[in-house]
C-alpha cells in the first residue's frame, strides 16, 4: 500500500461477518493513526477496499462565516502590520507604534465575548488601557471586530467614547488571470524609496518592515501610476497602501494593478487575500466587489472623546 502518510478510509472484513470502517493517517502497511492519537492495527488480509481522503480546498471566500473565523482573520491581519510594542492585558492585545495608523495604535480584544476577557473588572481594564496610551502620548483607541464585541462597543459609547471609523475586512481566493497590458509591474520584497515617496509613506517604513511583504509599482511609459503592499502570512496576503494616482483614476488601473498582484502571489502559492476598506468608501467597495472580494466582517475604531 503506497499511501504512507496519507489520510485513508479503509473497509475491513469483520471476523464476525460484514465489514467495519477505519479512518486515519496510514503509518505502516498495517496501522493507522486516528485523529485522537490512538493507533489502529489491521491485517492486509482484512482489507476489502481503501480510499485516500482528499482534503477540500482551503477557501477564503466560502463557508460560514466565510471559512475563517473573525478573530483568526484579525490575528492574520495583525501579523502583517506589526506594532512596535505589544502588551497583553488578559486577552486584550495593546499595540503602540507612535502616532501613525490606528491599527498599530489600538487595543484588540481576542477573547470570548462580550468583553474579550481582559481578566479584570471591565472599568479597571479600560482605565489600564487609557493609562497605557496616555503614558505614550497616544489617544486611547479600541479596535473592535463586529459583531463579536458589539456589547463592548455599546458599553464604551455609553461611557464617553465615540466611533472614529468603521471599516470592513474583505477576502478573496487568489486565481491566475491572463493579462494583456502595456503597463509594467515592478515587485520588491523591500520598500524602495520610489515606492514610499508616491504616498509619502516614509513615516511608516519601520512599521512595514516588521513583517514580510511584497511591494508593487505599476508603471505606464516608465511613469509610476499605482502602488500597493501585500503583507505575507503563511498562505495569506493582506493588501494595504493600495493607491492609484489621481490623474490615472477611472482608467481601469486599479483592476489591472490587482490582477498583476494576484498573478505574482499565485506564482508564489499564496492562495488567499484580504484587505480593509472604510465602510463609507463606496467607490472602493464597488471596485473590490467587481474584482471578486467579499465582505467578511466589519470592525469599529472607538476613541475616547476627552482625548480627541
Amino acid at each position: 500500500m503506497d499511501h504512507i502518510g496519507k489520510r485513508l478510509t479503509i473497509r475491513l472484513h469483520d471476523s464476525r461477518g460484514g465489514y467495519r470502517d477505519i479512518v486515519g493517517i496510514l503509518e505502516s502497511a498495517s496501522s493507522l493513526r486516528h485523529k485522537d492519537g490512538h493507533e489502529i492495527t489491521f491485517s492486509q488480509d482484512e482489507i476489502s477496499i481503501y480510499r485516500e481522503i482528499i482534503p477540500l480546498p482551503d477557501k477564503a471566500g466560502k463557508g460560514a462565516p466565510l471559512t475563517i473565523r473573525v478573530i483568526e482573520l484579525e490575528k492574520i491581519l495583525n501579523s502583517t502590520w506589526i506594532a512596535a510594542e505589544e502588551k497583553m492585558l488578559g486577552k486584550w492585545l495593546m499595540r503602540a507604534s507612535g502616532k501613525y495608523t490606528m491599527r498599530a495604535n489600538s487595543v484588540l480584544p481576542l477573547g470570548a465575548p462580550p468583553f474579550g476577557e481582559p481578566e479584570k473588572e471591565i472599568d479597571q481594564a479600560i482605565n489600564e488601557v487609557v493609562s497605557y496610551y496616555q503614558d505614550r502620548k497616544i489617544a486611547p483607541v479600541f479596535h473592535l471586530p463586529l459583531p463579536i464585541y458589539e456589547e463592548l462597543a455599546e458599553y464604551l459609547l455609553l461611557h464617553g467614547w465615540i466611533e472614529k471609523l468603521r471599516a470592513q475586512v474583505q477576502i478573496i481566493d487568489i486565481t491566475f488571470e491572463d493579462i494583456t497590458s502595456e503597463s509594467r509591474i515592478e515587485v520588491s520584497t523591500d520598500c524602495t524609496q520610489e515606492w514610499s515617496e508616491i504616498q509619502g509613506d516614509e513615516r511608516l517604513l519601520s512599521l512595514m518592515e516588521r513583517s514580510p511583504a511584497r511591494y508593487y509599482i505599476l508603471k505606464r511609459d516608465n511613469v509610476a501610476v499605482a502602488v500597493a503592499r501585500a503583507g505575507i502570512f503563511e498562505e495569506w496576503a493582506v493588501i494595504t497602501r493600495f493607491y492609484v494616482k489621481p490623474d490615472f483614476r477611472g482608467l481601469g488601473i486599479g483592476q489591472e494593478m490587482m490582477a498583476q498582484i494576484f498573478n505574482d502571489l499565485h506564482a508564489r502559492k499564496i492562495t488567499k487575500a484580504a484587505l480593509q476598506v472604510n465602510s463609507e468608501n463606496e467607490p472602493a467597495i464597488a471596485l473590490y466587489r467587481k474584482l471578486g472580494f467579499r465582505k467578511h466582517h466589519e470592525y469599529s475604531y472607538l476613541i475616547r472623546e476627552s482625548d480627541l
